[in-house]
């Protein structure tokens, strides 16, 4: 199956909301991604022992955790606790200690230049995540931050730009991140700072800001790929193999 829907691309967990595939969009030039490749998602750190079985059933071998080290103490990943996942730690912000909106994002108006600002201020990171895609270029990967909506959104966005995809695809699938989250919410609430909740929503508009100053500076995501440090040849292997 090539097109798929909303609900064919999500994957239906007990604890673990906003866990999606990333297939089933169209490019620009008429291909599909590619199902069972690459799963955004919010932290495994409630999910239960069925919501591991249906990951592994479903093809995920390896675990990106993008979270900072005060995430992970405080909200521990079930996943990293499970030897059938390869987890991978990549802190997505500099601090160690950081919760979930760190001081140095606070100056930017909205969360459309908190993404710009990690595209600028966190290469060596982003450049570490695809480097994990690389080495698992026909693994099913499945990537989160505890939302699954700022980190795993902006890791998203580059891998559907990255393939083609139309830029109102990228936008709807960062936008379905709130109304999956509702349940989850609650809990981020309390580990935020009042003047921090706005942080929880996902405006289209907050993509839309990100992918402008992408195309604006870079002209596409694989031209951001290889400014940070990616070879053409390793940026084009990672397109081919996320389209079919």
């Amino acid at each position: 199956m090539q097109y798929m829907t909303r609900e064919d691309r999500y994957i239906e967990l007990e604890h673990m909301p906003n866990t999606r595939d990333l297939g089933g969009y169209e490019t620009q030039d008429g291909h599909y991604t590619k199902a069972h490749h690459y799963v955004r998602a919010s932290g495994p750190y409630l999910c239960t022992d069925h919501d591991l079985d249906t990951l592994y059933d479903y093809g995920v071998r390896v675990v990106i955790d993008l979270r900072s080290d005060f995430e992970k103490g405080v909200m521990k990943s079930r996943l990293a606790q499970d030897d059938r996942f390869e987890n991978i730690e990549i802190n997505l912000m500099d601090s160690q200690v950081v919760k979930v909106v760190p001081d140095e994002v606070r100056e930017y108006r909205d969360l459309g230049g908190v993404y710009i600002y990690a595209l600028e201020a966190h290469k060596e990171q982003i450049k570490a995540v695809f480097k994990v895609f690389l080495e698992h270029l026909y693994d099913c990967v499945l990537f989160h931050c505890s939302a699954g909506k700022d980190r795993t959104g902006i890791i998203a966005a580059l891998l559907l730009d990255l393939a083609g995809c139309h830029e109102y695809d990228i936008v709807k699938d960062y936008s379905e991140s709130y109304a999956n989250n509702e349940s989850i919410n609650e809990e981020l609430d309390k580990m935020m700072d009042e003047d921090a909740k706005d942080y929880l929503q996902s405006s289209p508009r907050y993509m839309m800001i990100m992918l402008d100053y992408l195309h604006e500076h870079y002209g596409s995501a694989q031209a951001y790929l290889e400014s940070i440090g990616l070879s053409e040849d390793e940026v084009m292997d990672l397109k081919d193999s996320f389209i079919i």
